[in-house]
C-alpha cells in the first residue's frame, strides 16, 4: 500500500545554486536539502517519493522530514481538503511600518507620521542622554510597538545612570557598539546588545544573526524588499532616504508639509526599492538564504536585473560564508556580475566547487 504524504505549509522549500533550504516558519528554524529532494518537496499536492530509486535513501528522506514535522501521512486521498494550501501574497495596509531616525530629528517628523501604524522605530544617538529620553517621550502618543537604540558609543556608567528610565519607556532593545565582547542581556524586559564593532561598519554588515525566519518576514521577502519595503531614513541633516546607506534624498523634512511628505513617501520613485524582490537581483536570486535575508546594500537598475557593486558577505555559488575555510569571492569562483548581466565561467566554477567541497 502507498503511503500519502503532505508537505506542512508553513514549511516552505526554496531552491540554492547548489543547495535548498526549507523554511520552518513556524518554528522560526531552517534545514538544509540536497536541490533533487527539494523538486520532490516542492509541490502543494501528495508528494512522490518513488522519483528516488534508492530505496535506502527514500526512507531516510521520509523519517528525516517526518521527524521534522516538515511532511504528514493522511490516511486517504480526500483527506487532502482539510488541508489547503496558504497564499504567499503580501497584505500591507501601511505604506510606513519602519522608521529609522537621528536623536535630532525634527519636530515635523512626529506630526507626520502621527497617522501611521510604526512596526518599530529605530533612534540613533551618539550616547544615552537626556535627550533620548525626551525624544522617546516625545513618541509617547503615537501607536509604535517597539522603539530600538542605537548608541554608537557604549559608556557604563551612563547606562548605570539612565536603565531605570528606559524601563519605564517603551523600548524593546538598546544596541551598543565598541563593547569589548559580544553578548546580550535582558533586563526590564528590555534586550541590550553589545557589538564589539563601530556603528558605521553594523549598519553595512550581513551576518548569520541578521537572517529571520518567520512568517512575516517571509512574505514580505518574498514580495518586496525585506530591508526597504515600509522604510524610511531621516539623516542627521534631515533628508529623506530610503535606508541608511543610501545617497539619493528625495527632500528635506524640515522645509516640507505634511502632504508634500506623503506625496514622497507614497510616490513611485521613493517605492522603487521597496517594490524589488530577490527574484529580480542578480546572485540574489541563486541564493537559498534570499527569503531571511535583511540586506541593507543599495541595489542599482540593471539592463534586465537589478545588482549590487558590492559583493555580499556569502557566496552562493560555492555556498561559502566569507569567515568560513575556502571563502572565495564572486570573481575568483567564476562569476560576474555587472549592470549588463550575471556570466558564469561553468568549468572554472565546478572545478572550485569540488576543490573546496572536497577537502
Amino acid at each position: 500500500m502507498i503511503k500519502l504524504y503532505l508537505r506542512n505549509q508553513l514549511c516552505v522549500p526554496v531552491i540554492g545554486f547548489n543547495r535548498a533550504v526549507i523554511y520552518d516558519l513556524g518554528r522560526k528554524d531552517y534545514h538544509f536539502i540536497s536541490n533533487e529532494h527539494y523538486h520532490i518537496l516542492n509541490t502543494d499536492s501528495f508528494i512522490d517519493f518513488t522519483r528516488i530509486s534508492d530505496l535506502s535513501e527514500r526512507s531516510e528522506l521520509i523519517d528525516y522530514l517526518l521527524n521534522l514535522e516538515v511532511i504528514f501521512e493522511v490516511a486517504s486521498a480526500q483527506e487532502k481538503k482539510r488541508f489547503p494550501k496558504i497564499s504567499n501574497a503580501l497584505h500591507h495596509t501601511n505604506q510606513l511600518t519602519h522608521a529609522v531616525v537621528h536623536v535630532n530629528i525634527n519636530h515635523n517628523f512626529i506630526d507626520f507620521i502621527s497617522q501611521h501604524h510604526l512596526q518599530n522605530l529605530s533612534i540613533i544617538s551618539p550616547q544615552i542622554d537626556d535627550k533620548v529620553i525626551h525624544l522617546i517621550k516625545s513618541f509617547a502618543h503615537l501607536e509604535i510597538d517597539g522603539i530600538y537604540l542605537y548608541i554608537e558609543k557604549f559608556d557604563e556608567k551612563t547606562l548605570d545612570k539612565y536603565e531605570r528610565e528606559l524601563a519605564r519607556q517603551r523600548v524593546f532593545s538598546v544596541n551598543f557598539f565598541g563593547a569589548d565582547s559580544p553578548h546580550t542581556i535582558l533586563k526590564d524586559n528590555i534586550y541590550y546588545n553589545f557589538f564589539t564593532e563601530n556603528f558605521a561598519d553594523y549598519q553595512q554588515l550581513l551576518s548569520k544573526d541578521k537572517l529571520f525566519v518567520n512568517q512575516d518576514f517571509f512574505l514580505e521577502a518574498y514580495n518586496k524588499h525585506s530591508y526597504y519595503n515600509g522604510k524610511i531614513y531621516i539623516d542627521q541633516s534631515g533628508n529623506i532616504k530610503n535606508g541608511l546607506n543610501n545617497i539619493q534624498n528625495f527632500g528635506n523634512i524640515t522645509s516640507m508639509t505634511y502632504d508634500e511628505f506623503h506625496q514622497i513617501i507614497n510616490g513611485s520613485s521613493f517605492l522603487d526599492l521597496s517594490n524589488l524582490n530577490k527574484k529580480q537581483t542578480l546572485v540574489c536570486q541563486h541564493c537559498e538564504f534570499r527569503y531571511m535575508c535583511t540586506d541593507t546594500r543599495v541595489p542599482e537598475k540593471g539592463a534586465n536585473y537589478w545588482f549590487h557593486h558590492f559583493e555580499c558577505v556569502y557566496n552562493p555559488f560555492i555556498s561559502r560564508w566569507n569567515y568560513e575555510e575556502g571563502y572565495l569571492n564572486l570573481k575568483e569562483s567564476g562569476i560576474t556580475v555587472s549592470a549588463s548581466g550575471c556570466a558564469i565561467n561553468k568549468d572554472k566554477l565546478s572545478e572550485t566547487f569540488n576543490k573546496i567541497w572536497s577537502e
